[in-house]
């Protein structure tokens, strides 16, 4: 994980001008920091915190989830020589990758919502499965899989996969809570519970019912386009709060993983399954 700047609040007004003078500078990672602190410093006034948090997203100039919020938790430890893969770049590639690869190019309704692949001038572009690669053992230095092994058919091929070709790299999916309450499991395609328990990657089947959520929109959409400051808040949270929010796991070399899928449905009418004989 990153080191966080150290920040103590003591004045409300003054340590809205530190955030605000780091944010304007352009040290945005360092500006969350402070804001996070004064939010834990003085809860009365979250929701006003809060709702600056979310303006200061909105305007800056880089959207992607390296810049909202995964270069402010995460220390990636990427070298300017290391060959880096992002797996499942979609629309949105990681700025540090070297290499691009996805599913596919040209079908933009999978897992992107109808927003087209974006190439970067200069990078090596490959359509494939993370279940099966194209790439030789040990390829790359780093392997970044970010929000797709929710996705895929075989988790247990997937992450052996990716300890094939990276040395190193880092996963990251939505948890539970996120697709329930944002309801993103049916509408994204999410076939699996995702989270670190014990530093071991765990994949649980989603029933049907898990897969319907709340049945609902109205968080997605406060989050997405909210009306409020109390909106604007639950939206900074998001970002402000990602560990909480998205499994989110770098590993070095190799890392466990569990499959739990669920069960066939027993035919109607037998009840003897599970007696021993």
């Amino acid at each position: 994980m990153r080191n966080k700047t150290a920040y103590t609040p003591s004045n409300l007004p003054f340590d809205l001008q530190v955030a605000r003078g780091l944010y304007q500078r352009g040290s945005y990672f360092e500006a969350f920091d402070v804001y996070e602190e004064i939010v834990r410093a003085f809860p009365d006034f979250s929701v006003e915190v809060l709702a600056e948090v979310y303006d200061c997203y909105q305007k800056m100039p880089d959207q992607s989830r390296y810049m909202l919020y995964q270069g402010r938790h995460i220390d990636f430890k990427i070298g300017p020589t290391d060959q880096v893969l992002d797996i499942g770049s979609g629309h949105l590639p990681f700025p540090l990758a070297t290499h691009l690869a996805d599913v596919t190019l040209t079908e933009h309704s999978v897992g992107r919502a109808g927003a087209p692949f974006k190439y970067i001038a200069g990078k090596p572009v490959y359509e494939c499965s993370v279940e099966a690669t194209p790439f030789a053992d040990k390829q790359f230095d780093f392997v970044f899989c970010s929000h797709v092994l929710e996705h895929v058919y075989n988790p247990e091929k997937a992450c052996r996969e990716l300890m094939r070709i990276g040395k190193r790299g880092y996963i990251e999916t939505p948890t539970r809570g996120k697709d329930t309450w944002l309801n993103t499991a049916k509408k994204s395609n999410h076939r699996w519970a995702v989270e670190l328990l014990n530093n071991r990657l765990v994949f649980t089947e989603y029933t049907a019912l898990d897969l319907e959520g709340l049945g609902c929109d109205i968080l997605m959409n406060m989050h997405m386009e909210p009306q409020t400051k109390r909106e604007k808040a639950l939206s900074a949270l998001i970002y402000l709060k990602a560990p909480l929010i998205n499994t989110m796991m770098l590993w070095e070399e190799s890392f466990e993983f569990e499959v739990r899928r669920l069960k066939p449905p027993q035919p109607a009418g037998c009840y003897c399954a599970c007696v021993a004989t």
